[in-house]
């Protein structure tokens, strides 16, 4: 069945039992509906000064102004205004009151008002009523709080209704332009998907070496070290730094020093494992984390690395040598991964006092050994 062959009432399921729900759940009862009527008297003699005053606040809002647009519009409104107020005060609130406030959402949402204008303007309309109930009443609270608290139920009411037909105009379009969104989707799909899996990647790679970058390195340690927790395991780390790269860097141009740290990154990816996380952590600075290993599997991943930093063609006649730290723990003796890192960075400078290639294993001896 088409809309066109339904009201908006029968559209949006509104049925007399909805309505006595919505009423029942404000709280509006026939002593709310009596009170509501009750006010008209007080409110009909000062309509269109209220009615007047209400618009005079509106088209200060520009967005609201240039809604109106003119003169002419702005007299229609301020009919339909008073209607509305007239019979906001009947004490009738069944279906065809429901209609006549679908409508005018329907009519606002057609027309460009968007709920944070539809709404302030509600509230504008309240404090009016309420003005002038409370100077018809003499301030009387016994007298003008139920007649407020009547008022207030009523216009939720009515803005329920209203956000009703924002919603419904809402989930219709959507509906229409579903089988066109999806197919821009699915021709998307492919491309997004590729475009963020780049971004990512960019995002946690070092530019230079498309290695971990130092923040996504220390995500990938904080989850290695909860995992090695779990399952009672062992973890190492080594942390390498460049002795001699400065001088190489500063005498022979950034350029050679790019190419010696790709060259490393390189080394690096040749003996770390699939499960290894390889870093660069800053500068000349890497770190090469090891689940499931300790000092020993430490021990021979630098002496690996060592040995083939001999054979690469880019690092021949350079003078620059590896500084290894190593720090590796049992599940029992690890307390964070920021403490294994320190470890390790300090193990590394110890390294950094010894001639050539040296590793330095972090262990309550302090070891230090000379690899060659």
């Amino acid at each position: 069945m088409k809309a066109t062959d339904l009201n908006l009432g029968e559209q949006l399921k509104m049925s007399e039992r909805e309505i006595r729900r919505r009423l029942e759940l404000l709280a509006i009862t026939p002593r709310e509906m009596e009170e509501m009527v009750g006010m008209k008297p007080l409110i009909a003699p000062h309509l269109d000064e209220l009615v007047d005053e209400f618009y005079a606040r509106q088209v200060e809002v520009d967005e609201i102004a240039g809604l109106i647009g003119d003169s002419e519009t702005l007299a229609r409104l301020k009919k339909h205004m008073c209607r509305y107020i007239l019979t906001l005060f009947d004490g009738e609130y069944g279906m065809e009151y429901v209609l006549s406030r679908l409508r005018i959402g329907m009519v606002h949402k057609r027309i460009g008002v968007p709920p944070k204008l539809y709404v302030p303007s509600l509230r504008n309309l309240f404090s009016l009523l309420r003005s002038r109930v409370l100077l018809e009443t003499g301030n009387d609270c016994r007298a003008c709080a139920p007649r407020l608290e009547a008022l207030e139920k009523l216009m939720l009411f009515d803005l329920e209704l209203v956000f009703d037909t924002y919603i419904h105009s809402l989930m219709d379009a959507l509906t229409k332009g579903r089988q066109e969104i999806e197919e821009y989707v699915e021709g998307l799909e492919e491309t997004v998907a590729q475009r963020t899996q780049e971004l990512a990647m960019l995002a946690s790679r070092d530019g230079l070496t498309r290695l971990l970058n130092q923040r996504s390195f220390y995500e990938e340690l904080r989850r290695e070290t909860a995992r090695t927790l779990r399952t009672e395991g062992k973890i190492a780390l080594l942390y390498l730094d460049l002795d001699g790269f400065k001088k190489v860097n500063d005498t022979m141009g950034h350029r050679k020093g790019d190419e010696i740290l790709l060259a490393v990154a390189d080394l690096i990816r040749t003996v770390m494992r699939a499960e290894d996380i390889a870093a660069r952590y800053g500068g000349d600075e890497f770190c090469l984390l090891l689940p499931h290993s300790g000092i020993a599997e430490a021990k021979e991943v630098a002496q690996r690395l060592i040995n083939t930093f001999f054979n690469e063609p880019r690092l021949a006649g350079v003078e620059v040598a590896l500084s290894i730290g190593i720090a590796a723990e049992k599940w029992d003796d690890l307390r964070d991964g920021d403490l294994l890192v320190k470890k390790a960075d300090a193990a590394m400078y110890l390294s950094k006092k010894i001639p050539g290639h040296a590793v330095t294993v972090a262990e309550k001896n302090n070891d230090s050994m000379l690899l060659s």
